[in-house]
């Protein structure tokens, strides 16, 4: 299974040496020894040069390239394909095998010390999921970094299961949390409703064999469905428009649904743009809102899926369940 290494030390080496996707440099790049924009360099890739991807953290790949092994940007490699797709998870995909409820207000702290900066505050009920549980912290994907919660500040500990052939009716299968900004402007308070009402329109039941579009269960994105005016991207840039945070719940759906992939089927889906949102690894994000632009997806589990979505004080919770 390919896992990243995460660590509070940005220069440990990923630990996964096999081989499992390629891709190709969309410009000149420099290999660096070190997940970090400031890594000793130790040599340059050329734009359209193949080269071979170990593994990957939310910003970096772990690269084989004619020059040496290093690390690259995400950004800057298209055409991601795996070597062994029956056999290879989808890429960017790292399983989160545990959620929980948050018992008491705390933090997503930047390191394993409660004395670092944190990345944001969690508020006591708020639902986060994560990768494992190292040293007493719950290790979390924070947009494109690493985040550590106490678990001390957890309860309802709740595993995933390792397989759905495996879970139970009633078992958690898949999950995965995003970060959104909680600042009261105008603008951000409409995305923070709009956030809500998507989860809320989304939270059911899908049958074996069933198609969920996104854009049907919660749109039409207008105020009569009960969403404000708010960011929304476009084309690289964000303009005003209603229902923006949409994408937000989509991308966290979709992130959830990768983890199943042998039981889902993606008919669909587009990213925001060559950068993708911020709010998840390079190019794990789904965008929605017109005819084109929407994440379809049919369930290919012979038995139904519930969907629970929770937002709550700027953590954004999708679980997957097998349902009787």
């Amino acid at each position: 299974m390919l896992w990243i290494a995460a660590s509070a030390s940005a220069g440990r080496e990923l630990e996964s040496r096999t081989v499992r996707y390629t891709g190709v440099m969309v410009r000149d790049m420099t290999v660096r020894e070190t997940p970090d924009r400031e890594g000793r360099a130790l040599t340059t890739v050329r734009a359209k040069e193949k080269i071979f991807i170990y593994d990957y953290t939310p910003e970096w790949l772990y690269v084989d390239s004619k020059g040496g092994n290093g690390y690259v940007l995400r950004a800057q490699v298209r055409d991601i394909v795996a070597i062994d797709p029956h056999n290879t998870i989808p890429y960017g995909v790292v399983p989160h095998l545990q959620i929980a409820t948050v018992a008491s207000d705390t933090a997503l702290y930047a390191e394993t010390d409660v004395r670092s900066d944190p990345w944001c505050g969690v508020t006591a009920g708020s639902v986060i999921s994560f990768w494992y549980i190292e040293n007493g912290w719950a290790v979390v994907p924070y947009h494109r970094v690493i985040g550590y919660v106490p678990v001390s500040h957890l309860t309802e500990l709740t595993p995933v299961s390792p397989t759905a052939e495996y879970a139970q009716n009633g078992d958690l299968i898949a999950a995965f949390t995003s970060f959104y900004e909680t600042n009261q402007t105008e603008l951000n308070i409409g995305r923070i409703v709009n956030i809500g009402v998507a989860c809320d329109l989304i939270d059911g039941v899908l049958q074996p064999g069933a198609r969920f579009s996104f854009n049907e269960v919660a749109g039409p994105y207008r105020g009569a469905t009960g969403y404000l005016p708010s960011p929304v991207l476009v084309g690289g840039g964000t303009v005003t428009g209603y229902g923006g945070g949409t994408c937000q719940v989509s991308t966290t759906l979709y992130n959830a649904l990768l983890q199943v992939h042998h039981g889902i089927t993606i008919v669909h889906r587009r990213p925001h743009g060559p950068s993708g949102a911020r709010y998840v690894p390079h190019g794990m994000d789904a965008a929605v809102g017109t005819t084109d632009i929407n994440l379809i997806f049919e369930n290919a589990f012979p038995f139904p899926l519930r969907i629970v979505a929770h937002a709550q004080d700027g953590a954004l919770f999708i679980g997957l369940y097998k349902a009787g």
